[in-house]
C-alpha cells in the first residue's frame, strides 16, 4: 500500500489536475467531489503554463459554480509554492474580503496532512502568516490583494487574477475602465519579468469590454468554456488526449440537469445568461438594435388573433455541426406591431429542414412560408412546393445584412417589433440581435431579416398601411412584387 501512496504523491506532484482532485477532498471531505472534463481542460492549460510548454499568457472563462477560483486562486498557488518554496505570488479579485478568503483556503489546504505529506520541504513561516498574506520558510509567499490597490514595494513572477469585476459591475464603465487601468498600470508593472512571469486571468463574462475582453482583443491564449455547447468543440485535456464537446451538451450533467440549466437561464435574462454562462457578452445597449427599443408581449400565442403567421427559413449550407446553423422565425402580425412567436436553430439536412418548416407550419398555422433562394435553398423550395400544401415563397436578398438591417432599424427603433417575455429561445436570440453585425453567430438574424424584408416588399404592394402599424415612411411605396399575388399578401 506504502507503494501505491508514493505512486500517488508523485502523480500529484507533477500533474495539477490530480493535485487538484485530492487537494478538494483533503479541503472538503464532507463535500461530494464531481469530477468534468473542464476541469481536466483548465488544469492541463495551467500544466502547460507552468511547465513552459504554452505561452506564458492565459485567460480563463467559467460559468459560476464550476471550480474556476479553487483550481486558479486556492490549488495553484499551493501547487506551486509545493513545486518551488520560493515562488513569489501575487493575487487579486474585486474586493479584498475576496481575495483574504482564497488566501484563507490556500492557506488551510498547505496545512493540511495530505499537503505536508505531498511537500514536506514546503512550510509556512509562522512569523509571516497574516489573512492576506503568508510566506513560506523559503521566503516565497503569496499575496492577497484587491483590484484598485496600490502594490507599491510589492511583486511577484507568478499573477493571478480571480474575478476582477463583480456582477453588478458589469453596466458601470467607471468600474470596467477601473480594472483595465489597474491591470495595464499597476499590477503587469510589479512583475519580476516580462519574459518569465506567469499571468492568469479568470473571471465568468460580464461585458465585452472587460479585462477578459481587452485581454482577448490583444490576442492572449483564452479558454472560454459556456454552460451549454453551442457548437461542437475539441478541448485539450492531457497530452494526445481530447474531450470532444457535442453541440447542446450542458457543461455538467451530472450535476445540471437541462431543465434546471434552462431554469436558470430563465430567471437571470437573456444579457446575464450570454455573459456570464456562455461567456459571450453582448453588448447592454446593444449595437445597431438597441435594447430599449424591444417591447415584451406576456400573452399567449396560441389565445391571439394575427392577420397572417410567416414562417421564415434561411437555410445552411451544409447540416454538418461545423457549419452554419439553419434558423426559422415565425413571427405574427396584425394591424398592431409584428410579434416574433417563434425561433429554432439547428444543423438540419434538407431532409430534417422540409419536416421542421411542416411541423411549424402546421403548429403555427402557418399562411406563408418564405425560404431565402440561394444555392442552399432551392432544393428546399423545391421540395415543399412539391411535398406539401404550403404556400412557400423563395426570397434573394438584394444586400448584405448589416444594409439590410439598416433599412429596418427604425421599425425597431419605434417599438413594433415585440418579443415574448419567456421562451426557451430567447436568450440565444437576444445575444444575436442586440450583438449584430459583430456576434459569433447571426443566423437567427437572418431568419427575421428574411421575414421583414418580404414583410416591407408586402406593406409597399398594399400602399395603404394598416392603421396604427406606426411603421416608417420608408415602407410605404407603390411598387409591386408579383409573389403576393392579384389581391395582395394582407
Amino acid at each position: 500500500m506504502r507503494i501505491n501512496r508514493d505512486i500517488a504523491d508523485a502523480l500529484y506532484r507533477t500533474s495539477f489536475s490530480a493535485f487538484v482532485c485530492a487537494a478538494f477532498r483533503a479541503l472538503y471531505p464532507r463535500m461530494p467531489f464531481i469530477p468534468n472534463w473542464h476541469i481536466d481542460a483548465v488544469c492541463y492549460a495551467v500544466e502547460r503554463m507552468v511547465t513552459g510548454v504554452s505561452s506564458n499568457r492565459l485567460v480563463v472563462n467559467l460559468p459560476p459554480r464550476t471550480l474556476k477560483s479553487f483550481i486558479l486562486s486556492v490549488c495553484l498557488p499551493a501547487w506551486l509554492l509545493g513545486r518551488n518554496p520560493g515562488e513569489r505570488i501575487v493575487c487579486a479579485s474585486y474586493s479584498r474580503d475576496l481575495a483574504d478568503k482564497f488566501s484563507r483556503d490556500c492557506r488551510a489546504l498547505m496545512e493540511s496532512n495530505y499537503y505536508k505529506r505531498l511537500f514536506p520541504h514546503t512550510r509556512l513561516n509562522p512569523k509571516k502568516v497574516t489573512e492576506g498574506e503568508f510566506e513560506t520558510t523559503q521566503r516565497g509567499y503569496r499575496l492577497a490583494t484587491s483590484v484598485g490597490a496600490t502594490l507599491t514595494g510589492r511583486g511577484g513572477r507568478v499573477l493571478i487574477i480571480d474575478d476582477p469585476l463583480k456582477g453588478d459591475d458589469a453596466n458601470s464603465q467607471v468600474a470596467l475602465d477601473g480594472a483595465n487601468e489597474w491591470f495595464r498600470n499597476t499590477a503587469s508593472s510589479r512583475l519580476d519579468s516580462l519574459t518569465d512571469c506567469l499571468i492568469f486571468v479568470t473571471m465568468q463574462r460580464l461585458h465585452q469590454n472587460d479585462l477578459s475582453g481587452m485581454l482577448i482583443e490583444q490576442r492572449w491564449p483564452c479558454l472560454a468554456i459556456p454552460m451549454i455547447a453551442q457548437e461542437p468543440a475539441n478541448f485539450p485535456i492531457g497530452k494526445d488526449s481530447f474531450y470532444n464537446r457535442p453541440a447542446g451538451e450542458a457543461l455538467q450533467p451530472n450535476r445540471d440537469s437541462i431543465d434546471a440549466i434552462q431554469e436558470r437561464r430563465r430567471q437571470v435574462g437573456g444579457r446575464i445568461w450570454a455573459a456570464q454562462y456562455q461567456q459571450n457578452p453582448i453588448p447592454p445597449e446593444g449595437i445597431m438594435i438597441k435594447a430599449n427599443w424591444l417591447p415584451y408581449y406576456d400573452f399567449s400565442p396560441a389565445e391571439r388573433k394575427f392577420q397572417q403567421i410567416v414562417l421564415a427559413c434561411d437555410p445552411a449550407g451544409k447540416s454538418g455541426r461545423g457549419n452554419d446553423f439553419t434558423a426559422i422565425a415565425v413571427c405574427g402580425f396584425d394591424t398592431k406591431p409584428i410579434y416574433v412567436l417563434n425561433m429554432k436553430r439547428d444543423h438540419w439536412t434538407v431532409m430534417e429542414m422540409g419536416r421542421q418548416i411542416e411541423m411549424l407550419a402546421r403548429d403555427w398555422k402557418v399562411d406563408t412560408v418564405l425560404v431565402e433562394d440561394t444555392s442552399s435553398g432551392m432544393g428546399l423550395i423545391q421540395m415543399l412546393r412539391e411535398k406539401s400544401s404550403l404556400r412557400v415563397i423563395g426570397r434573394r436578398p438584394d444586400a448584405d445584412k448589416e444594409v439590410r438591417m439598416l433599412r429596418h432599424e427604425a421599425v425597431f427603433e419605434s417599438g413594433n417589433i415585440w418579443l415574448p417575455k419567456e421562451a426557451p429561445w430567447l436568450a440565444d436570440f437576444q445575444s444575436e440581435l442586440l450583438a449584430f453585425p459583430n456576434g459569433k453567430y447571426d443566423d437567427q438574424v437572418d431568419a427575421l431579416l428574411l421575414f421583414l424584408d418580404w414583410f416591407a416588399a408586402s406593406i409597399r404592394y398594399n400602399y395603404n398601411p394598416p392603421v396604427g402599424l406606426g411603421l416608417p415612411i420608408a415602407y410605404w411605396g407603390s411598387s409591386a412584387d408579383d409573389e403576393f399575388g392579384l389581391d395582395g399578401p394582407l
